[in-house]
């Protein structure tokens, strides 16, 4: 696995049966023929070989079987539409397959390459410091404080005399504010105002909440519904639209391992813990059998390299895990 490189671009003459494939040559050749196949001007002799591809041993029948299945999913249909969010802004590249009827892997696979290379860029606009995806950086403020930008996260910083103002566009970052009682750090993020003197906390932006971890000093948290509430060391919050959460008792060396990099999980599902990891990944992740996601997981995963936290996953858990394409990684 990797987690970068050009898309797949298989010839479809090339696609009979070799015992040398790997799994991932096989997945890839299962991707062409399901794109193929939904061409309109698909041949009766591209169909023969088809059919002789697929009979042509058990890893065919199930890794084309599985792309079947696969396209049905929820969770794809819906990453599907997040990549289409990016194409309505930027302009896709040339289909590999003519004529297709319905939207294929191979232009789910060019999709997603396009909201991989372009997607950093579209979320920097209007962004001081920003930070792409799987980058960690550290910036040292004029005040004397420190932000860490965690992967994929961008911030505008206001310094005036009577208050000192950070905007979190998006993502997550740790804060280490100089103390200055004449002087407030206050950041906003999508549902949440964070207002403190000095010390260290995390503020992360998700699409639903805002999320507030202290990991030292004290902190307060408002919205504009709801009461403030103050926060000490080892204390989180959670803020969104219509509610306040209550305050609950947090493991700062958890909540801070990503500034180590890693990530590290106690009896989370599955589900959580690759939605984390995606966080550093270029591409996506995606879980095809639903039961897999409750499976649960503790440990510590590394984030800097992501393909040793899937094999790592791999290893442990019952799950088979394959690249589909450069930007595609499948769970099964």
């Amino acid at each position: 696995m990797t987690n970068e490189g050009p898309i797949y671009n298989v010839n479809m003459t090339d696609l009979k049966y070799d015992s040398s494939c790997n799994d991932e040559m096989i997945a890839e050749q299962a991707v062409s023929w399901f794109a193929r196949l939904r061409a309109e001007d698909i041949t009766n002799d591209e169909i023969t070989r088809f059919t002789s591809w697929y009979q042509a041993s058990l890893a065919h029948r199930q890794a084309y079987d599985e792309i079947v299945a696969f396209w049905d999913d929820a969770d794809f249909v819906q990453a599907l539409a997040d990549c289409e969010q990016i194409s309505q802004v930027i302009p896709l590249p040339p289909p590999r397959f003519k004529h297709l009827k319905i939207a294929t892997l191979a232009l789910a696979a060019c999709l997603v390459s396009v909201a991989v290379i372009f997607r950093p860029y579209l979320r920097c606009l209007g962004a001081d410091y920003c930070t792409g995806v799987g980058e960690i950086r550290t910036v040292a403020l004029a005040d004397g404080s420190q932000i860490t930008l965690n992967s994929d996260t961008a911030i505008r910083f206001d310094l005036r005399d009577d208050r000192r103002y950070v905007r979190l566009q998006h993502g997550e970052a740790f804060f280490d504010v100089s103390r200055n009682p004449q002087q407030p750090f206050l950041v906003d993020a999508r549902f949440s105002t964070t207002r403190v003197l000095g010390t260290r906390f995390i503020v992360r932006e998700e699409a639903d909440r805002d999320s507030v971890t202290v990991i030292s000093g004290l902190v307060e948290v408002s919205n504009d519904r709801q009461k403030t509430a103050l926060l000490k060391a080892n204390e989180n919050i959670t803020v969104n639209p219509e509610q306040t959460s209550d305050i609950r008792s947090v493991s700062a060396i958890n909540a801070t391992a990503w500034l180590k990099g890693y990530a590290s999980f106690d009896n989370v599902p599955l589900s959580k813990v690759i939605a984390e990891i995606n966080r550093y990944r270029h591409g996506g992740i995606l879980i095809k059998d639903k039961a897999l996601k409750d499976l649960k997981v503790s440990g510590r995963f590394d984030i800097i390299d992501t393909d040793k936290a899937l094999e790592a996953l791999q290893q442990t858990l019952p799950i088979r895990i394959y690249g589909l394409t450069p930007w595609l990684v499948i769970i099964s």
